[in-house]
């Protein structure tokens, strides 16, 4: 059941004096903190709910979605759970995106999610697509996800404590990500932020 929710961007100065309506597709109650894209680069940030609603706001098809919960990091993947890649900060306002990037064992298809087999970390960081949600599965898929949360800039004890929650390790993502050219960081860097 999709509800409609007020949400205050409180942490960015610019936005912070008004609320916006967003969609979302999960249970809130007010007060909570989520996470949602903001702007015309759908850069995600949190926010606090302000206000609730079952009925549509006007100007339905301009809403945006909310992307998680603040602290969530699992997902449901084909009665599968898969671990989330969204959600660490990269800076002082900003959040890695959800939903672009999970990691996991799921050996099921799953309708708009391309699957990458990450038997070698870093063969499967070269073939991320840069469009579209994207499931790291393999033996190295915990790693190339940390590899990757922090090109995007996450903070290494983030991640560790992120992999920690889902039973996975970082070990060997920082070696990883210096053996990386600035170019191809560059580009990992994107498909997060």
């Amino acid at each position: 059941m999709v509800s409609y929710v007020a949400l205050r961007f409180a942490e960015d100065a610019n936005i912070a004096d008004r609320v916006y309506w967003y969609r979302c597709a999960f249970p809130v109650n007010v007060g909570e903190q989520v996470f949602a894209p903001v702007g015309s680069h759908d850069r995600i940030q949190r926010a606090q709910v302000e206000r609730t609603s079952a009925a549509p706001p006007q100007g339905l098809y301009y809403l945006k979605s909310v992307a998680a919960k603040c602290g969530a990091f699992r997902r449901m993947c084909a009665d599968t759970v898969v671990f989330e890649t969204g959600g660490l900060s990269y800076d002082a306002k900003h959040f890695t995106r959800f939903g672009r990037v999970l990691f996991g064992d799921c050996a099921e298809l799953v309708a708009g999610v391309t699957p990458v087999g990450a038997d070698s970390a870093r063969r499967a960081l070269a073939r991320l697509p840069a469009e579209g949600c994207v499931l790291l599965t393999g033996r190295e898929a915990a790693l190339a996800a940390a590899v990757l949360m922090r090109a995007a800039g996450a903070k290494e004890a983030d991640v560790c404590a992120r992999l920690a929650a889902c039973g996975c390790s970082a070990a060997g993502a920082a070696e990883t990500l210096s053996e990386l050219s600035g170019e191809e960081r560059a580009r990992l860097a994107g498909i997060l932020q």
